[in-house]
């Protein structure tokens, strides 16, 4: 028995089988006596703080940020011989069920930017044809 009651707008909990009437408002705050906010529970914190000015401007990208290089990290830095292995036999499981040409070399084409030897064994493995330059650049 919950010590409290549920204070939520995830339609009433976990493992919910049936729903509200349309009527039953899902938001906050709401202007029919549902759930909010009190402040004098958690203090006056001030607000938010910063050591500069807030602007709202596009993420200016680190010279390491990249879509692959934890990945590549994970690959070659932390797995030992038997993971990378393990790894490659998965990946080659998964992309030997795809039936479609072109979607499974651009699952090679994938794994090749996380790690060209990790690219290079899944095509072996798949026993697939090195993609032509024209198709490569689609990738």
């Amino acid at each position: 028995m919950p010590k409290n009651e549920v204070r939520n707008y995830s339609k009433d909990g976990s493992g919910r089988y049936h729903f509200n009437s349309a009527a039953t408002p899902v938001y906050a705050p709401n202007s029919v006596g549902g759930p909010a906010a009190d402040p004098a529970q958690y203090g006056a914190h001030g607000g938010w703080e910063n050591d500069g000015d807030l602007v709202y401007a596009a993420h200016s990208l680190h010279a390491e940020d990249d879509d692959f290089g934890q990945a590549g990290t994970l690959y070659r830095e932390v797995f030992d011989d038997a993971e990378r292995a393990r790894f490659l036999e998965t990946i080659t499981g998964a992309v030997g069920g795809v039936v479609s040409g072109d979607i499974r070399e651009r699952a090679i084409a994938y794994w090749t930017s996380v790690d060209e030897t990790l690219g290079a064994k899944l095509r072996a493995n798949l026993g697939t044809a090195s993609a032509s330059a024209s198709e490569a650049a689609l990738y």
